[in-house]
């Protein structure tokens, strides 16, 4: 299937436009759905989702711009009245997911600081829970790789996961991410400067059944070996048991006494 154009109802020329699957079509290019007054755009050659805060009544407007509305990293940054035309739209199958949904595994992203990594040092600990209280996520989801200076600034790179027992992070919740750093909506202490979003990607789960799975198999193969183990043990002290009640002495050795029985 291709992109559906839906007429707007109320701005004419206007159209709400909705990507859905096209199957293993190669083709490259930026499609996108209006979810929840933000347009939700993805790059397939470049494997990227983009976010676009927007409405679809003033999506006509904003393309008719000369100057490009601001984006968050990772967004084309202009989209001219031919983008509106019917074309080829990127797959966005993923795990029989809805039309649109695009299962993120996890949030990759580069966040610069004005402040130099030695003032940074001390307070790096506390950063990993003040991002988290200010995405609404758990602590366990924010994962800090990496922290380098870069002259008087610092940079840092970061991964959110989904929570515990989840496969992913629904589109939602990484909108809602992507849009709050971009936005610098999450107040930070005075002794971490500012900060900006530098760039950020997403990456599907894993389709592999192996590595979904690691855990489970590992599990029950450990649970096997110790079953095994167990029975083994069971079995060699039975057979002991069984060896030393049937034993042989030798003839000259000292045995108790016993009364023999009448014929």
């Amino acid at each position: 299937m291709g992109p559906f154009f839906m007429k707007h109802s109320k701005v004419r020329g206007a159209y709400c436009l909705g990507v859905f699957q096209n199957g293993k079509d190669p083709t490259t290019l930026l499609g996108g759905i209006i979810v929840r007054n933000t347009l939700v755009m993805y790059d397939r050659e470049q494997e990227k989702i983009g976010f676009w805060k927007t409405n679809c009544a003033e999506l006509w407007e904003r393309l008719q711009e000369s100057i490009a509305p601001s984006l968050p990293p990772n967004s084309e940054a202009s989209y001219p009245t031919e983008a509106l035309e019917p074309s080829v739209a990127p797959s966005l199958s993923q795990n029989n997911s809805p039309p649109g949904e695009l299962k993120i595994a996890q949030i990759t992203m580069l966040i610069s600081f004005n402040i130099s990594y030695v003032d940074m040092k001390p307070h790096i600990t506390e950063l990993a829970g003040l991002f988290a209280h200010g995405l609404d996520i758990n602590t366990s989801q924010v994962h800090l790789l990496n922290f380098t200076s870069t002259g008087n600034d610092s940079l840092s790179k970061w991964v959110i996961t989904p929570k515990p027992y989840a496969h992913y992070i629904s589109n939602t919740t990484a909108t809602n991410i992507i849009s709050r750093l971009a936005e610098h909506r999450i107040q930070l202490p005075d002794s971490f400067g500012n900060y900006k979003l530098i760039d950020w990607s997403v990456e599907p789960p894993s389709k592999n059944w192996w590595q979904q799975y690691f855990w489970v198999v590992g599990l029950a193969i450990l649970v096997a070996l110790l079953v095994g183990l167990s029975i083994l043990g069971t079995f060699l002290i039975w057979r002991k048991r069984q060896q030393n009640l049937h034993s042989y002495k030798p003839v000259d050795a000292s045995v108790p006494e016993q009364e023999l029985q009448p014929l």
